[in-house]
């Protein structure tokens, strides 16, 4: 996914960037034109995430987990859970969606910065390839934010590999809430993918509906069919698309990732221990076959509403027939002496 993404950037790209005179970084030697330029920088680039994953990952990840455990500590009890170790390629893809993301609906604050810098106010592009324009500037500017989303999410990495896990404390189950048990990455992790799938369907509209189509029919320009079939095709494309090159881009961070995870780990559950946390697992979540074994006489109310629902019938407990057959032991000699005193009175009567 890796190679193939690469690829078809850089032939995007060298199109794009046809005849256009090169942004003076790079001696002449190295880079001839602007797309040469755009390819090294992203060259160059891997080495600096590298280099960001080495330096930051673990000491963001253990402020994270200090935050977290000052933040949740009148609810959640912090702890280490086993955890599986298998992680294979589908489950590192998966990684690689959240942060690609984050970096697609932050690329709109560097668009037009960036535009205007590699490709001045009037742009001259090849013959042919108006419509890519606006696409490879999405791209450029989605790989502009990998950085700061990768600085966001390989903490998150980190901790979720460690098992670090809060969970409700046990006192706080006895209330009317379902048992709740998150990773600590996780939860961060969700609050950052909650900000990306928001705002990344209103940025990809706005750059590839709005702008090319919508903004110019209101300001009177008219469009052919084909030419509104042509933008809205490209524009659905491009917004399913996008996503998984920027993914393509940050593979090779999650296998250097991979690399790493039982050091990085050691660490963390080393901090974890610390703050107090305690080995726990995983609990079994199992059908129930009869009401009984969830029923509490204490609050039968509750199971009597369960049992309404799923029209089953509530079973006595094991405690609850023995109390009722220890009663039934109690009543016995009484029984035994009014039979005795029937037999007595019958006789005097005779």
């Amino acid at each position: 996914m890796f190679l193939l993404g690469m690829l078809v950037i850089t032939q995007m790209i060298l199109t794009i960037t046809q005849g256009m005179p090169k942004i003076e970084w790079f001696p002449e030697t190295l880079s001839p034109n602007l797309g040469t330029d755009i390819i090294t920088i992203m060259i160059i680039a891997f080495p600096i995430l590298f280099l960001e994953y080495y330096l930051f990952a673990v000491p963001i990840a253990v402020v994270l987990l200090v935050g977290t455990k000052v933040i949740k500590s009148t609810r959640y009890e912090l702890n280490i859970m086993n955890i599986g170790r298998n992680f294979g390629g589908t489950q590192q893809v998966r990684r690689a969606a959240a942060p690609a993301l984050f970096a697609v609906a932050s690329a709109e604050l560097f668009r037009n910065p960036l535009r205007l810098y590699l490709f001045g106010p009037d742009p001259i592009i090849a013959p042919g390839f108006e419509i890519l324009f606006p696409v490879v500037v999405s791209l450029m500017s989605a790989l502009i934010a990998v950085p700061i989303a990768l600085l966001l999410f390989m903490p998150t990495w980190v901790l979720n590999d460690a098992g670090v896990v809060t969970h409700l404390k046990s006192d706080k189950l006895e209330l009317r809430q379902c048992p709740d048990t998150q990773g600590v990455g996780r939860w961060i992790a969700n609050m950052l993918g909650g900000y990306a799938l928001l705002a990344f369907p209103i940025t990809m509209f706005l750059n590839h509906f709005y702008d090319p189509l919508i903004l110019p029919w209101l300001e009177g320009t008219t469009f052919s069919a084909q030419q509104i079939f042509f933008q809205v095709t490209t524009g659905t494309l491009w917004t399913i698309g996008l996503p998984f090159f920027v993914m393509a881009f940050i593979l090779p961070v999650i296998m250097f990732n991979e690399a790493l995870q039982k050091r990085s780990t050691v660490r963390i559950l080393k901090l974890a221990t610390r703050l107090g946390a305690k080995m726990v697992h995983k609990e079994r979540i199992q059908e129930i076959k009869r009401l009984s074994y969830a029923y509490d006489e204490e609050k039968s109310a509750t199971v009597e509403l369960y049992a309404a629902a799923s029209n089953k019938e509530i079973v006595s407990t094991q405690k609850s027939i023995k109390s009722k057959s220890k009663t039934k032991v109690k009543s016995s000699p009484k029984k035994e002496k009014t039979k005795t005193k029937q037999k007595k009175t019958q006789k005097k009567s005779k």
